[in-house]
């Protein structure tokens, strides 16, 4: 699977929330969507464009922000819950 085609179907997950989900699923659908998107052009600029650096990138940069209490214990379960159903379909 390339970058743009895991990237996309990321995006394509995350989208069905931010339009039709929960305000609590479309808070951590937007959360998440800005950590892929920082994501990627990390690896971009590394030349580690392949799903596993990326998914690797996203990981690290959620366990940064959620380590450092960017957000309440609610919000954080929230967004782990979702990128884990994100991530394992």
């Amino acid at each position: 699977m390339s970058n743009a085609t895991y990237q996309s179907r990321l995006m394509e997950k995350l989208d069905g929330f931010v339009e039709q989900g929960t305000s609590e699923q479309h808070f951590s659908a937007e959360y998440l969507l800005s950590h892929i998107s920082c994501a990627v052009a990390i690896c971009e600029n590394r030349g580690k464009i392949f799903p596993h650096d990326i998914r690797f990138q996203i990981v690290n940069s959620l366990q940064n922000a959620l380590g450092s209490n960017e957000l309440t214990e609610k919000k954080q379960a929230q967004v782990l819950s979702m990128w884990e159903h994100v991530a394992k379909s």
